[in-house]
């Protein structure tokens, strides 16, 4: 019973993986897989990145890197950053619409001079549909950040207080 209660466990947990979701905000185990990562540039300065899968928003991959900076400036005991260089990228997957493949007999009828032959041989006939095919994005966003402590230099949109854009952005998800 304990075996067959665990299989049923199991087979959940696969199809509830299986579903499409947002990429949670955790950690990425590689700069190329879902989540975020960073690296550290110098003694204040990081690359930050988030990679979303084609559930996620590419607002959604934006503010996830912004929380991860405001994270990482307060874990390295700053208390603002200043984003000095920021990309974002869009990748898109195109699948192709329903292709159908008919086969049909054709009879073809030959008469000579001795008599007639009847041959059926196949043809195929293709069929596509240009307008069933899907388009899916995935957006990653890239932050390049200086960490700072003590009042914030300015109030331009480039730097951030990393305690209240943290506070701000866990509220909104």
């Amino acid at each position: 019973m304990m075996k067959a209660l665990q299989l049923v466990c199991i087979s959940i947990c696969f199809i509830l993986a299986g579903c499409s979701s947002k990429t949670a905000y955790a950690p990425a185990e590689t700069a190329e897989d879902y989540g975020y990562y960073s690296t550290k540039i110098s003694d204040n300065r990081y690359r930050i990145g988030f990679n979303g899968n084609t559930s996620t928003s590419q607002n959604t991959v934006k503010d996830y890197a912004l929380l991860r900076a405001a994270e990482l400036t307060l874990q390295e005991g700053g208390s603002w950053f200043q984003v000095v260089d920021r990309t974002s990228d869009k990748q898109t997957r195109h699948t192709p619409g329903h292709t159908e493949v008919t086969r049909t007999d054709v009879i073809e009828r030959d008469c000579g001079l001795l008599g007639c032959e009847t041959r059926r041989r196949p043809a195929y006939t293709t069929t596509v549909s240009v307008d069933s095919g899907t388009e899916r994005n995935k957006y990653s966003s890239s932050l390049e950040i200086v960490i700072g402590s003590g009042e914030k230099p300015s109030s331009d949109g480039q730097y951030y207080d990393a305690k209240q854009l943290a506070s701000t952005l866990r509220d909104a998800m």
